[in-house]
């Protein structure tokens, strides 16, 4: 019987802010069976393209500038992470759902760890959910993390099983 456990897992961040809840549950999962772990990121290409309004990195440069920050929050969150696996970055520029489902694919990834977010109202209601569309459109599993953790219950607690 083949083994169930992912081989390739597939952990898509955001450049603003590393999800430490996917890439913890990650590294977890590749320990138990040795996987190996992509973390990727997506700078986001559709228009208005933001190095229009960029005053910091000159046009030429705006992506660049957003790829090496991509890789070294990337290496930063990695570095925080006590692991015992493989863990690759990427970074690729487009559509964040087509290119996740896209590298996925290509990659021969088992698994996709995702966090949602707190987009709502008409930002949401225009732009869409990254995570939604990533499991509407993914080959593979996608396991998806809340961001809000659960609040612990008098039931949560050892006391109360016993």
């Amino acid at each position: 019987m083949p083994n169930p456990l992912p081989k390739r897992i597939l952990i898509p961040i955001d450049v603003g802010e590393v999800r430490r809840r996917a890439l913890d549950l990650g590294v977890r999962l590749a320990n138990v069976n040795g996987a190996e772990i992509i973390l990727l990121t997506v700078v986001e290409d559709r228009f208005p393209y933001p190095d229009i309004f960029s005053f910091h990195s000159p046009n030429k440069d705006y992506y660049k500038t957003v790829r090496d920050r991509a890789y070294n929050l990337m290496s930063e969150a990695v570095s925080e992470v006590a692991h015992d696996v493989t863990i690759n970055s990427m970074c690729a520029r487009g559509n964040p759902a087509r290119v996740i489902v896209e590298v996925a694919d290509e990659e021969d990834v088992d698994l996709i760890i995702m966090t949602t977010h707190t987009t709502r109202g008409i930002e949401h209601a225009i732009l869409g959910s990254v995570t939604d569309k990533v499991l509407r459109t993914a080959t593979c599993p996608v396991l998806v993390i809340p961001i809000r953790r659960r609040k612990k219950s008098s039931q949560d607690s050892p006391a109360a099983t016993s």
